[in-house]
């Protein structure tokens, strides 16, 4: 079981950054403060990352709606408990944006992986 801690660090960032940046454009964020913030985007990455240790998803598209759907779960929860009513449109936007990040970062595979990949190919 080994964690790619650069993906989790990735995770986090990506969740902070837009969780910051929305704060200042959705009423319903605002109330996120700094360590509000810092506290999403670890439960994020890790939980997250848990996740695609359990399930293995087998492509960037399953892994990318993996972080959808726990970003909005955490997101929801979080400013449900923070300031009482969630925005639902603006925190499916949120789950979204860290979700097509995650996308968009290709997963590195480490030497061992790449042999076994290219020794199975005729």
């Amino acid at each position: 079981m080994n964690m790619n801690w650069i993906r989790i660090l990735i995770r986090f960032a990506m969740s902070f950054i837009v969780l910051y940046l929305l704060g200042y454009m959705v009423p319903g964020f605002s109330g996120l403060t700094m360590p509000f913030l810092i506290l999403i985007g670890v439960i994020i990455a890790f939980v997250s990352a848990l996740v695609e240790m359990t399930t293995h998803p087998d492509s960037s598209r399953s892994r990318a709606l993996i972080v959808f759907l726990i970003s909005f779960a955490v997101i929801y929860l979080f400013t449900l408990a923070v300031a009482g009513r969630p925005p639902v449109v603006s925190t499916i936007l949120a789950a979204l944006l860290v979700a097509v990040i995650d996308l968009i970062y290709p997963e590195r595979r480490g030497a061992g992986e790449r042999k076994n990949v290219e020794g199975n190919g005729h």
